[in-house]
């Protein structure tokens, strides 16, 4: 009755095959673009990197990234700090960022403690986005020794 093909082109259909290669695009997503994505959805960083903010953190590392969607605005200064071996600093500055802003929760919650729970879910997210720049920081220093 239907063709599988047309049951690919409708997202809304609960069909198998769909699922299964909604999967395996999932799956294609490389690191750098899952740690991209990451950056860009505040319900998972905890922290909300506008444009601006984006511009601000590759003018540290000498880069005029032009003002389009944030994730290729993030992905713009990856390649430039990489390419300019500023990786390192391009992170350190994007985890003074999230320090600040974490500062800013901490200012938040003390001002308006019945909102404290709330906040804390947000300050909890934006260390986890620490440790994962540490990390990432780490790997570079390993992998700039091997290479």
């Amino acid at each position: 009755m239907f063709d599988e093909k047309d049951l690919m082109k409708n997202p809304f259909q609960t069909n198998k095959k769909f699922q299964e290669n909604m999967m395996d695009l999932m799956k294609e997503e490389s690191e750098f673009e899952r740690i991209v994505k990451l950056l860009t959805i505040p319900a998972k960083s905890g922290i909300y990197l506008s444009k601006i903010d984006i511009k601000r953190i590759g003018y540290t590392i000498g880069v005029d990234v032009p003002v389009r969607e944030r994730r290729e605005m993030l992905k713009d200064i990856f390649y430039y700090s990489k390419q300019m071996n500023a990786m390192e600093t391009f992170l350190d500055n994007l985890k003074k960022f999230v320090e600040d802003k974490i500062y800013q929760y901490r200012e938040l919650s003390e001002s308006f403690p019945k909102t404290a729970n709330i906040i804390q879910e947000w300050i909890n997210k934006a260390e986890n986005l620490i440790r994962l720049i540490e990390r990432m920081k780490n790997e570079l220093k390993t992998l700039g020794n091997i290479y």
